[in-house]
């Protein structure tokens, strides 16, 4: 992991910057991510988190070290701005154990092709860095935007699934060529 603008960067892109988290992020992503509905419901079925459960799922999912293999802040290069988060996590959604890509953003962050970036970005990483054969893109059905950043990322449909945690879910998948 390197140092950009003072922080663990995990993952840099043109305009963006995953990193570990910090504590205090829990605040932002709270405010723009976890208690508002219409991302919420892109994400986990539309149910919003009291502070508590945000702060629950902060604690469980992040990485706070920057090894980029769970969740992490997602910023905006040029300015540190928080917009969402993204990161690579275990998933056995097919019955075997491959690793997921995934982002969450802010609304006011949608449709700026930010969901693309990181998606290119960390398929190079769990293809690169961690050495993975495939990786899983896994979006509720109704989830247009990020379908389509999965596809334009270079990810196919492989897949519906109905799961015990997540409910039904679409899986699309991308096999390391190299």
């Amino acid at each position: 992991m390197k140092k950009e603008n003072n922080v663990t960067a995990v993952i840099t892109t043109e305009r963006l910057i995953l990193r570990a988290a910090e504590s205090a992020d829990i605040t932002v992503l709270y405010e723009n991510v976890f208690s508002d509905p219409e991302v919420m419901a892109q994400a986990f079925y539309g149910k919003t988190f009291d502070l508590d459960e945000a702060s629950d799922f902060f604690e469980s999912n992040f990485d706070f070290s920057g090894t980029g293999k769970k969740l992490g802040v997602l910023t905006l290069k040029e300015s540190g701005e928080i917009i969402g988060f993204s990161g690579l996590l275990p998933c056995n959604v097919l019955d075997e154990q491959d690793y997921e890509i995934g982002f969450v953003l802010g609304r006011s962050h949608w449709r700026k092709g930010y969901a693309t970036e990181i998606g290119q970005a960390q398929i190079k990483f769990g293809f690169e860095v961690l050495g993975r054969r495939r990786l899983l893109g896994v979006v509720l059905p109704d989830n247009t935007g990020s379908k389509a950043a999965l596809i334009k990322s270079g990810m196919q449909y492989h897949a519906t699934v109905d799961t015990e945690t997540r409910g039904t879910r679409e899986v699309y998948s991308l096999n390391n060529t190299n």
